[in-house]
């Protein structure tokens, strides 16, 4: 070590710059391979962000409203369909036709092409759950006159198959803030929602009827409750799945409506002598 120090002391005053400057650009070359490989990886990181991951994906109420206002509370199950006179309005077999409850939510994000929708819920009343596709129209006249198929007539939509809403104002739990071209609205705007095809679906863990989950040894009944048993076959969720293409637009922006429609047989409902509280969740997961 002390040859080198010596032998660099004799060196020229030139020889001496050239050796310092060569030291300070190795170093300024590798802090400079360092960061490009770093800044490249971030690059490629967030490249694959964007492909594989969605920037959003909500659940809401119509038109992307706050759950909260996602209300299906309040069922009257003594409350009947009546026509413009005030009469009962009744079925084939002369019985009259019980209210259903029908209320609207939303499913939105961006770079998804299909996502599973779930739905779980308790059977203590034994209503039935029942999914349809719906879309949105911003005058009654646009939703009650609408085309089947192209080259044919317009058709009136039922009443019934009519949902109406009210747009609230935005200044609590604003969860959704994405925007779509021509859907701008104000606070207490009328929008309708025209019932549409039924998803395409199925239940996991229980027939179409409402009724109560007694297997224990179900597998979403073990991952729900794991080793208990000391359940109430009534409140064990039914769990309901459905796998939906979003349909994104050229902005990988997507929007769906939904009618959630809640219905129940009157003589299951004349036997119980107490009602209960039901629950009800919805989930989404994306798959691509």
């Amino acid at each position: 070590m002390k040859k080198i120090i010596h032998k660099f002391k004799e060196l020229p005053l030139h020889r001496k710059v050239q050796f310092f400057t060569a030291i300070v650009l190795t170093i300024a070359l590798s802090a400079a391979i360092y960061s490009y490989a770093w800044f490249s990886s971030q690059k490629k990181a967030a490249e694959l962000f964007k492909i594989e991951y969605p920037n959003a994906l909500y659940i809401n109420a119509a038109h992307r409203e706050d759950r909260v206002h996602f209300a299906v509370d309040g069922i009257d199950v003594n409350s009947y369909l009546k026509d413009s006179e005030g009469e009962l309005i009744r079925d084939e077999n002369n019985e009259p036709i019980p209210i259903t409850k029908r209320a609207v939510f939303s499913v939105s994000g961006s770079n998804t092409n299909h996502f599973t929708l779930q739905m779980a819920h308790t059977n203590n009343n034994l209503f039935k759950y029942k999914i349809y596709e719906a879309k949105e129209y911003k005058t009654l006249a646009e939703a009650s006159t609408l085309p089947h198929e192209e080259n044919e007539e317009a058709s009136t939509v039922a009443s019934e198959d009519i949902i109406e809403y009210q747009i609230h104002t935005q200044t609590d739990h604003p969860e959704n803030d994405m925007v779509f071209p021509g859907d701008t609205v104000s606070a207490n705007d009328l929008l309708y929602y025209v019932k549409g095809d039924p998803v395409d679906d199925e239940y996991k863990n229980m027939p179409e009827e409402p009724t109560a989950i007694t297997d224990t040894n179900d597998k979403y009944y073990n991952k729900t409750y794991g080793n208990n048993t000391n359940v109430d076959p009534y409140s064990v969720p039914s769990y309901w799945q459905a796998t939906i293409p979003s349909d994104q637009d050229s902005n990988k922006q997507f929007c769906k409506y939904f009618v959630l429609e809640i219905t129940w047989k009157e003589s299951e409902q004349n036997s119980q002598t107490s009602k209960e509280t039901d629950l009800v969740y919805f989930t989404v997961k994306r798959i691509d």
